[in-house]
């Protein structure tokens, strides 16, 4: 998602903007909550991620996953996750010319770097033993809390595995498939964990370099499409551990993204855990009925000035 500067004082309808994205725009509710409000009208995204969460929330809760407290028609109530996303995280580390990356000013500490890692496949084999992919494993789509714990968010790509084609990946984050695949050569093939541990593999290369894979070369996007397709991912250290995961998720070694997450969890340095607060659900939903009653007005007011602005082909 990308962030506005937006503030209550700042718009007339007294509502604090503080990201959008394909499927939604964000505002604050308070400390603890924020609404994710659907861009368009009967938003095909904010449909589609409403149902997985109904799905999610069935079951035992995941601490790594984003939690959403109350579901309305084109609104989603989720955890203001006030540590911002990783990509914004590790870009504060880094020296860029505007879009261009320049170097990298310092690492991250390590036993942060091995805590998302891990936290990170926990999120993703959870979702494995529901059947489910994400999708769109990316730095922008890891949030950080107060206390620097990693959640995954945004369930508008997530589908059943092995049941259709990945849609949202884009390099260094999705590989197109190559001659190994056969037929399936060019595309990006079925969500399962091949394509789940590939996204994880360059996330993790980031963590620990500071940078996108590639991003340090004059590689720009088609060599960039062609060098994964043909597997000349940038070079690792064969000596170090978190590099032969790194090599591994590439080349697809993991029968299961669970299997992966065993040997992340071998690597963890840091072993704080983060509580689910499970039990504030309830309080928090009514907390979001609240907000939602009373700043309805100014929601629809806003939406409608935004929704006029898009191109007629978003509306």
């Amino acid at each position: 998602m990308s962030h506005a500067n937006d503030t209550p004082s700042s718009n007339p309808w007294s509502l604090q903007l503080i990201s959008w994205g394909a499927v939604g725009v964000v505002f604050v509710v308070s400390d603890r909550i924020v609404a994710k409000q659907a861009r368009t009208l009967a938003n095909k995204g904010m449909k589609h991620e409403h149902h997985i969460f109904d799905v999610l929330e069935a079951k035992p809760q995941c601490p790594h996953i984003v939690r959403s407290f109350l579901r309305l028609p084109d609104i989603n109530f989720l955890e203001n996750m006030t540590g911002g996303n990783l990509e914004a995280r590790l870009r504060a580390h880094q020296v860029r010319d505007g879009r261009e990356f320049v170097s990298v000013r310092s690492l991250m500490p390590t036993n942060l770097v091995s805590r998302w890692m891990a936290e990170l496949v926990d999120a993703v084999a959870w979702l494995e033993k529901l059947g489910l992919a994400h999708g769109d494993i990316r730095p922008s789509n890891l949030l950080l809390n107060s206390a620097d714990h990693l959640k995954l968010a945004d369930f508008d790509c997530a589908a059943e595995l092995g049941q259709q084609e990945l849609e949202a990946g884009a390099p260094p984050y999705a590989r197109l498939q190559g001659s190994e695949a056969g037929e399936q050569k060019g595309t990006f093939g079925l969500l399962g964990p091949r394509t789940e541990q590939f996204a994880i593999g360059s996330v993790f290369y980031y963590l620990t370099r500071g940078y996108e894979p590639y991003e340090d070369t004059p590689a720009l996007g088609p060599e960039v499409v062609y060098l994964l397709q043909n597997k000349q991912f940038p070079l690792t250290n064969p000596d170090d551990a978190r590099d032969t995961v790194i090599r591994k998720c590439w080349h697809g070694d993991f029968p299961s993204v669970q299997q992966l997450a065993i040997e992340v969890e071998s690597l963890r340095l840091d072993h704080e855990r983060e509580d689910p607060s499970g039990d504030l659900c309830e309080d928090r939903r009514q907390e979001c009925l609240e907000w939602y009653k009373t700043f309805t007005p100014s929601i629809d007011a806003w939406m409608a000035n935004y929704r006029a602005q898009l191109p007629s082909d978003e509306e």
